[in-house]
């Protein structure tokens, strides 16, 4: 037996319901961020069974549920062991009590049970070509590509978030200066970050097809795109200039 709703519907409900946001839901499955925007918008009508069972795994319910709307099946409640080592009743079908490893450990003397400490979330993005990056403010869908190649990183972006490599040494300041983001960089970006002067931002400027990638600052009230590294020129940001996106954080490879 199911519902009428789609994937996607039942899929926002428990998000809702667990209040849980796309970047968030991505980290706890393990599924890369886009893929979820999919199965929302309905884009993704027949999602991968595998992404499936791990979202279903961390929202708290089941494949059947979320791909068919089938019946959720009633789940019994497990009475907590009692800080001073007793438990209450779990009895199966003959009454008596099922053998479980918390009465033995509680009456081992154990009263708590220590509590792990969190991992780190990590969140992931797909990495754009320059000319994606340029567009992604017109159009999600290059972000939603299930070709492109998603990379971690422990920063949650406040809007839509894709890695650059960075190409060319515009951005490889002098010796001993920092920051210097030579070529072969792994940058993340973020749509909705603020931008203000001194931060490294991806903007798009007139007569270029692709994004460029330079520090925003800011001089006798007019601003301009500055290179880190001093050989090539300043750029002036007038308006038919746009800034895409706000650097979050580099990565080299080595």
């Amino acid at each position: 037996m199911s519902d009428e709703s789609t994937i996607g519907t039942r899929l926002r409900d428990l998000m809702e319901t667990a209040r849980v946001s796309e970047n968030e839901l991505a980290r706890r499955a393990d599924v890369p961020q886009p893929t979820i925007h999919r199965i929302l918008k309905g884009t993704s009508k027949s999602p991968r069974i595998s992404n499936l069972e791990k979202i279903a795994t961390a929202l708290g319910t089941t494949t059947g549920y979320l791909a068919h709307g089938d019946v959720l099946p009633q789940r019994a409640g497990l009475n907590e062991v009692s800080d001073h080592g007793s438990t209450a009743s779990m009895s199966g079908p003959s009454g008596l009590p099922f053998p479980n490893v918390l009465a033995t450990v509680a009456t081992a003397g154990v009263h708590r049970l220590a509590k792990a400490k969190p991992t780190p979330p990590t969140y992931h993005y797909p990495l754009l070509s320059w000319t994606q990056a340029a567009a992604i403010l017109q159009s999600y869908s290059a972000a939603e590509s299930v070709d492109l190649r998603v990379e971690p990183s422990g920063f949650q972006t406040k809007g839509t978030g894709f890695w650059l490599e960075v190409k060319g040494d515009a951005m490889a300041a002098p010796t001993g200066v920092a920051p210097s983001l030579p070529e072969g960089t792994m940058v993340l970006f973020d749509s909705d970050e603020p931008a203000i002067p001194g931060k490294l931002v991806l903007a798009t400027i007139p007569d270029s097809q692709g994004a460029t990638f330079r520090k925003l600052i800011e001089e006798s009230g007019q601003r301009y795109l500055k290179p880190l590294n001093p050989s090539y020129p300043l750029i002036l940001l007038d308006k038919t200039s746009e800034i895409i996106a706000v650097a979050l954080e580099a990565r080299t490879r080595l």
